[in-house]
């Protein structure tokens, strides 16, 4: 975490000090939540729509609060710690984290896209790990607070850094990489997530394509090449000097690729890419991993790793939780995907469904959020889609999941059922689970789903040979 003097910090952020004390003092992490301040620590108190942190500078300062930044249009400020007075608050945690991350000696990878930045975050600091003291973002920590949050959290000892980075609209992941000013910029995929703000596919590639405004000269731009979407954004972009260039993908016709059988079974997945002269595993579940795995792999290999390391770290891979998870239960099992929901990361994971040898299959879907007027569209389309993964029973819940529902229906699906309540959906699960079977639980993280799976596995753990 950042260890600075509080002089510093002025001077990082050009500001004024409205009450003094010890500018010599080191100020010991950053905290935008007064609860969690620790001893030493610099508050930075936000301001949103229905919240303003300045109310709780007093509970900061009890907590340990070395110093505070404070937004000038606010009154009375609080006594005892150095104050430092900016103009916007969020701004300044923004500058801070830009200023910190100038002053360290460390390699960033940067990620973007629609779909997969956890899972190629997670890819890469097991493989770095194997050889780097390697940082990465912590959750879904990926916004205009996340990140530079994320940044500030960084030591002076790290020598790798994996930084996610999301967004909702045009302009924020340019705010995003000028803060993190990635070596190497890796953009995933291009999805329908987001289409009610952009209202288009191809101002979310435009938006994805803005990793490159903070992209270090000599760095290196890894991109999924199999989306013409995506290659004309970024045909727009004036790339920094140096550039290296690779797109990735399923066919020769990427610079990176895999060819061959991607295997499935109860260990992980087992797959071979022109990057490694061996086969590869890795310990998790998903064909569509393999595309995840690649750029991951090229920027391992970028940053000097030996193939053991890369194969011993993609052996081990620590997932975040929530994503393809299989968790036993009586005498079936829980396909846990259910932090977010998209139409192409729901095809995902019913292939994944589809790849694993179990006796019966079924799948839980919820609503798909952010899909504007496209929205049943897109619902209908995913139910048709069900049909064709080998699923046994399809269980809906919300509102826009009805038109899934009725797309599985017209598609020759006889057991589907929608639910209106998700404790009717709990209870029908779990009756499920009362044979060997695996249901696949998917959802947009606003309708909840989690709940499910913690609902359903709370009791009644059995054992199973995939974990």
């Amino acid at each position: 975490m950042i260890l600075r003097s509080i002089d510093a910090v002025i001077r990082m952020l050009d500001a004024d000090l409205i009450e003094g004390g010890d500018l010599d003092a080191m100020i010991s992490g950053v905290s935008t939540d007064s609860r969690s301040c620790g001893r030493g620590s610099l508050f930075i108190p936000l301001v949103g729509a229905h919240f303003d942190g300045h109310d709780y500078a007093a509970q900061a300062v009890a907590q340990g609060a070395a110093a505070m930044l404070w937004q000038k249009d606010h009154p009375d400020h609080p006594h005892g710690v150095p104050i430092i007075g900016v103009e916007d608050t969020l701004q300044a945690l923004q500058q801070l984290a830009s200023a910190y991350r100038d002053e360290l000696d460390l390699v960033v990878i940067g990620i973007t896209g629609s779909n997969g930045k956890t899972s190629v975050k997670d890819i890469l600091t097991s493989m770095l790990t194997q050889r780097y003291a390697t940082s990465k973002t912590k959750g879904n920590r990926n916004n205009e607070i996340g990140v530079p949050l994320t940044l500030l959290e960084l030591s002076d000892d790290d020598q790798v850094a994996v930084v996610e980075m999301g967004m909702e609209n045009l302009g924020e992941i340019d705010l995003l990489t000028r803060m993190v000013k990635p070596d190497i910029a890796i953009i995933t995929n291009v999805g329908e997530a987001h289409l009610e703000n952009l209202g288009s596919v191809a101002n979310i590639a435009r938006a994805k394509a803005e990793i490159v405004h903070g992209l270090k000269e000599n760095g290196v731009l890894l991109y999924n090449g199999e989306q013409e979407v995506l290659e004309a954004a970024l045909a727009r972009e004036s790339l920094p000097e140096g550039t290296t260039v690779e797109s990735f993908g399923s066919s020769p016709q990427q610079d990176l690729f895999c060819y061959g059988e991607i295997r499935q079974d109860a260990e992980g997945i087992r797959f071979c890419t022109n990057l490694m002269a061996e086969e590869v595993f890795m310990n998790i579940y998903g064909a569509h991993q393999v595309l995840n795995a690649l750029p991951a792999i090229y920027a391992a290999k970028a940053l000097g790793l030996s193939e053991a390391e890369i194969l011993a770290g993609l052996a081990h891979i620590e997932k975040t939780a929530m994503r393809n998870d299989v968790i036993a239960v009586r005498s079936g099992w829980i396909l846990d995907d259910s932090y977010k929901s998209n139409r192409q990361s729901a095809l995902a994971a019913l292939k994944t469904l589809h790849d694993f040898d179990v006796p019966r299959r079924g799948a839980v879907l919820s609503d798909m959020l952010d899909m504007g007027e496209a929205g049943p569209m897109l619902h209908y389309a995913l139910g048709k889609a069900v049909a064709g993964y080998g699923i046994d029973r399809l269980c809906t819940w919300g509102e826009m999941s009805r038109f899934t529902a009725q797309g599985a229906i017209n598609a020759g699906m006889r057991d589907v059922t929608h639910y209106e309540t998700k404790e009717e959906l709990q209870e029908a699960v779990r009756s499920e689970l009362d044979a060997p079977c695996m249901i696949l639980i998917k959802g947009s993280r606003g309708m909840h789903m989690d709940s499910v799976v913690t609902a359903l596995s709370a009791k009644d753990k059995g054992s199973v040979e995939h974990e």
